[in-house]
């Protein structure tokens, strides 16, 4: 693999529709197969993006000799199966988040990949922000941190315990890993309050308000789920301070405010490109994972995001059943 890396997306629904969208101006990246249980979802994505096939069968991906490396971005209750399989095939993996729905199957995933030696991305796009990036550079030691995602009503798949793990996991790890990327220390202790607010008869945690606190001594709190469409501070808002600065990521992470810097307010749109067409990282985290395999460099999202992620969600799944704080050692 030297100028590119010859790829298979697994998953042509929304999502991996949504990174080829992207994938197809990165020439570094040359998709070839596409895989889905549904042939029509597969045979278009072929279509409609090029390529050598497309299966409803997995194993003729993992039996091509000619595929470095696999997108997957499936239900998330397969995320396992196909990590492991696709590490056991010895291809590369970006992985959609979350990683899995249990920590033992994180971990599951960790251990297949590090047997293997391949190597495995997770999808955290945020950390590529370019405006979060910013934030990360003017406060490099926040004492507090707080972080949000909330979405509208979800419906479908997602919010199912055993596809999808609920809006708290599949969306709120976004958050979750991003408190953690911008204190860069490991939660030890977790609390949290929440319930079955917005579907009581899936009977999961559907929302959450967390707050964490870091082994450097820094806290967070995190509000999670899919209780309403917040417009003043965005689905995605995130506030870092530091005792003396402030910086407010609100609109997605397209905008920031800062307080007592010498900048006062500044917008993705500012910024020169390729940085200003990138609001949310999601063509930065393909270009990050491209130059990792070409470089033979360790991913900047690696496996133990994804499982301190998911283990951060399903620690405060826990402090809201049992109500007492939750340590996290991973």
């Amino acid at each position: 693999m030297t100028d590119s890396i010859n790829m298979a997306l697994i998953g042509c629904g929304g999502m991996g529709r949504s990174h080829m969208g992207r994938a197809r101006d990165l020439p570094e990246l040359n998709f070839t197969a596409y895989v889905d249980v549904l042939e029509e979802a597969a045979a278009g994505a072929c279509e409609e993006f090029g390529g050598r096939y497309h299966t409803t069968d997995v194993e003729t991906v993992w039996d091509d000799d000619e595929i470095d490396a696999v997108l997957i971005a499936t239900h998330h209750d397969s995320h396992t199966p196909f990590a492991t399989q696709a590490a056991a095939a010895g291809k590369h993996i970006f992985l959609e988040k979350p990683m899995a729905l249990t920590i033992e199957e994180c971990l599951e995933i960790e251990e297949a990949v590090a047997k293997a030696g391949v190597k495995l991305m997770m999808g955290f796009k945020f950390r590529f922000a370019p405006l979060v990036a910013k934030v990360k550079e003017v406060i490099q030691k926040p004492l507090v941190t707080v972080g949000q995602s909330l979405h509208p009503n979800m419906k479908g798949w997602a919010i199912t315990p055993e596809r999808g793990g609920g809006p708290v996991l599949s969306n709120g790890c976004h958050a979750f890993d991003l408190v953690y990327w911008l204190n860069e220390s490991e939660p030890v202790l977790i609390s949290a309050a929440g319930g079955a607010l917005t579907h009581p008869e899936i009977g999961l945690v559907d929302n959450a308000a967390v707050s964490v606190q870091f082994e450097n001594g820094s806290i967070a709190s995190i509000i999670a789920g899919d209780s309403g469409d917040a417009r003043y501070t965005s689905k995605f808002f995130f506030e870092v301070l530091d005792g003396q600065r402030t910086a407010t990521l609100h609109d997605r992470c397209h905008k920031v405010t800062f307080g007592g810097c010498e900048i006062d307010s500044l917008s993705v749109e500012e910024l020169p490109p390729p940085a200003s067409s990138d609001p949310e990282g999601t063509r930065g985290e393909l270009e990050a994972w491209a130059r990792c395999l070409l470089d033979d460099t360790e991913p900047p999202t690696g496996p133990r995001d994804g499982t301190r992620a998911t283990a951060m969600v399903l620690k405060a799944f826990e402090a809201i059943r049992s109500g007492k704080t939750q340590e996290l050692r991973l």
